[in-house]
Formats: structure tokens, C-alpha cells, sequence
């Protein structure tokens, strides 16, 4: 009989850095799923009408709140000495269809567009309350629910407390932790925070269960303030919110719209699996499986590289410290233009170059003139040929404008590459 003393823990500090790569993984993995079924929603047509929150503007939220997570979990990593983590790597960047990374029981990622079995099967799969485990752990072994998996995170940063060096992290590790520049209008008020000491690191990994599955004293219902220690208090119960769990099933319900209400008693008028208001996006597009016309491949082609830019961007982030010191004033100065610039690079290359390249995609279908299947964004991995990948986009999307002009213009996306931050790959 399995008890809790079977569960695994994290026994020293390199343990505890590899659960927390194994963390970032994860997270990562969730966010071409969430953003595959938001892009496959006919913005053009009857979701921006809803009655309520829409289930495009949940979606989002959700998303940016993934982003989030990885970024907190991103901070820990060097909060507690490891600076080497990269999402621009093909050991990293995940591949679909896959699993995700140590679940148990398994649990398939798909890039599928928004239907409700994607949302009950997958979605809600990914975020579940956490349950009793049900089996021994080893090595980074299986977890049953990712509020399990941060639990054994939590216990591990309390125990191994002691061996973190918070002095480096308050000192200079700070540095080159990410907290500024986050914007999320369809989601919560949580922000990335900087992780220098054990209270600080324990609270980045509550708000990643919370927002996910819901925290332990609410689980999508009202929140009791008085549950928190002192060490983390509650949230302002006006800012509090629905996890991403509870968030996903109101979209299953149909209580966060998709179309137009059709009569006074709030019924929607079409739902997630109608075919009016989801385009037709193939599963798991790969580039070296499709049949598609080549100007299509060439424009999935172009996605992946934009994908990659905004993960190399933000590995420049987490190299680029916030301060330098100058040994001729022998203080440290804080260094904005290239560290700002890649933060605001990193929004703006999420909502002007992204999202309108993969809305272009789902609205293509794969060959001219068959309607019956569209094109979509495969989130793999781009190997750039040079460490310039600004001018390497600027070149794919160049190429591309004879065939989509939708691309160019004062605002287009062509524009938008040439107003990215000039980072170089390692």
C-alpha cells in the first residue's frame, strides 16, 4: 500500500534544478496548446460578440498566464544559482503530438483547435486538482497533477532552504530575473516578482497552483482570506479570480460564449464545435509531414521562426542583467536600453507579429481551392542559420509578401519585425 512517505522528495539542490527545468518544460508545452485552440476561433466572425467573457478573451489570458508561470519558474531557477537554461533549444521546445513531460497516467498534447473535447480531454486534464499520489516516485517520476508536482517543489525549496545561497540571489542574482513588462488585460493581476529569499520563491509556486488548479481552499469557488500564513497572505478578494481549471470548464459549459445570444434566455447560438465560429485547422501540422501548397509550408516555415524569435528573445532577457558594475564609480548602474528593449520586444512580438501570422495561417486553407482542411501553426523548432534572427525574419517574411500582402502595409507584420529589438544568439 502506497503512503505518503513513498512519495519522492527532492534530496539536494541539483535535484531540486532539475525539477524545476522539468517545471519550465511543462509549462512551455501548455502554451502552443492553449494559443492552437485560440487562434482556430473566427475572430472575423460571431466570438468577439458573446454575451460575457468570451471564450477567445479566456483563452488569452490563459495563455499569457502560462507565460507567467514559466517566467516565475524561470526567476526560481536563478534565483538558486542556475543561469544555463534555454527555451531556444531543441531538446526543450516541444513536439506534438506528445505526452506531457512525467505525467501519470499519460496524457496526450495535441494541437488541435477548440472543440469541447479538446477542452475536457486535454485542458482540464492539464490543469486538474491535485489528487493522493498512487505510486512511488523516483528520479523526476510521474506526478498525477501539476499542484502534486509543485507541492513536491515547495517541500523541496523548505527543505534544501539552507544550501540556496539567498544572499547571491539578493546581491546580483536579481539581476537577471524577469518582472517588468507584463501586460495581461484577459487575465489576472499577478505579476512576475523577483525570487531572492525562501518566502518569495514559496509564493511564485502558490501562484502558479492557484491560477492553474485553483488554490487548495477554493478550488474555483470564493476564496477564504484567512487560509494563508503570514508568510504568504491572501490576495485582495478583489483581485482574486477563477483558476484556469474552473475557467476551462465555463467554456465547456457554453457559459463563456462563442457567438451571439439568440434569445432572452442567454442561450449561445452556436457553440465551440460549430463549424461557423472554429476555423478548420489540421491536427498537429509538421512541416515534414504536410501536404500543403509550398507557399503554405513557406508561411508555417515563417510561424516557427517568429515562435523561435520570441523564445531566443526572452533567453536575451534572462542574460541581460538589469545592472552592470562600473568598476570607475565602483557602483553598480542600472542598464535600461538593451534590457528594456527586450522586454517590451517580447509583447510586442507576441501580439504583432504572432498572432497575426497564425491568424493568417488558420484562415489558409492547406491547398487552393479544397476548403475542407486549413493550415495552422506547427510551434517547432526553427534552426536559424545566422545569430542575427531579427534580419532572418525580416528575409522569410520579405519573401513571403508576393504571396500574402496581408503581411505588409503601415502596421503589417513587416513593419512590426522592423521595430524588434537586434538580439544575438549565443
Amino acid at each position: 500500500m502506497t503512503t505518503k512517505e513513498s512519495v519522492q522528495e527532492i534530496t539536494d539542490l541539483q535535484d531540486l534544478i532539475d525539477h524545476l527545468k522539468a517545471a519550465a518544460q511543462v509549462e512551455l508545452s501548455t502554451v502552443p496548446l492553449y494559443l492552437y485552440a485560440t487562434y482556430s476561433i473566427k475572430t472575423r466572425g460571431y466570438s468577439q460578440w458573446a454575451a460575457g467573457a468570451s471564450a477567445q478573451r479566456t483563452m488569452i489570458g490563459v495563455a499569457i498566464e502560462e507565460m507567467l508561470h514559466l517566467s516565475l519558474v524561470r526567476n526560481l531557477l536563478i534565483a538558486v544559482g542556475d543561469t544555463s537554461f534555454r527555451l531556444y533549444d531543441p531538446k526543450v521546445i516541444p513536439t506534438y503530438p506528445g505526452v506531457m513531460l512525467k505525467r501519470e497516467p499519460k496524457l496526450p498534447m495535441r494541437l488541435r483547435k477548440l472543440s469541447t473535447d479538446q477542452v475536457r480531454n486535454t485542458f482540464m486534464q492539464i490543469e486538474l486538482p491535485a489528487t493522493p499520489p498512487g505510486a512511488a516516485l523516483g528520479e523526476i517520476e510521474p506526478y498525477h497533477s501539476l499542484g502534486e508536482f509543485y507541492a513536491r517543489i515547495e517541500r523541496g525549496i523548505h527543505n534544501l532552504s539552507s544550501t540556496i545561497d539567498w544572499a547571491k540571489a539578493k546581491k546580483d542574482l536579481w539581476k537577471f530575473q524577469y518582472h517588468r513588462a507584463y501586460w495581461n488585460q484577459n487575465g489576472g493581476s499577478d505579476q512576475p516578482r523577483l525570487i531572492v529569499d525562501e518566502a518569495s520563491a514559496i509564493q511564485a509556486m502558490q501562484i502558479i497552483v492557484d491560477q492553474g488548479e485553483g488554490a487548495p481552499e477554493d478550488k474555483g469557488l470564493l476564496p477564504d482570506p484567512i487560509v494563508r500564513t503570514d508568510d504568504h497572505p491572501p490576495q485582495d478578494i478583489g483581485k482574486w479570480q477563477a483558476s484556469h481549471y474552473t475557467k476551462f470548464s465555463d467554456i465547456a459549459k457554453g457559459l463563456d460564449g462563442i457567438g451571439v445570444v439568440c434569445d432572452d434566455t442567454g442561450k449561445q447560438k452556436y457553440t465551440i464545435d460549430d463549424a461557423e465560429v472554429i476555423w478548420p485547422v489540421l491536427d498537429d501540422p509538421d512541416l515534414k509531414t504536410v501536404k500543403a501548397d509550398q507557399t503554405v509550408k513557406d508561411l508555417m516555415e515563417f510561424s516557427n521562426a517568429v515562435y523561435c524569435y520570441v523564445l531566443a528573445l526572452l533567453d536575451a532577457i534572462y542574460r541581460t542583467p538589469m545592472q552592470v558594475h562600473d568598476p570607475a564609480q565602483d557602483k553598480d548602474l542600472f542598464t535600461q536600453s538593451d534590457r528594456y528593449a527586450y522586454e517590451r520586444g517580447f509583447i510586442a512580438v507576441m501580439q504583432g507579429l504572432l498572432y497575426p501570422v497564425c491568424e493568417l495561417l488558420v484562415r489558409t486553407p492547406l491547398v487552393k481551392g479544397q476548403l475542407s482542411v486549413n493550415a495552422g501553426p506547427p510551434f517547432q523548432y526553427y534552426a536559424f542559420k545566422t545569430k542575427q534572427p531579427k534580419a532572418e525574419l525580416a528575409a522569410l517574411c520579405e519573401e513571403l509578401l508576393p504571396s500574402y500582402a496581408a503581411l505588409g502595409g503601415d502596421d503589417g507584420v513587416q513593419r512590426q519585425i522592423s521595430l524588434l529589438p537586434d538580439i544575438q544568439l549565443p
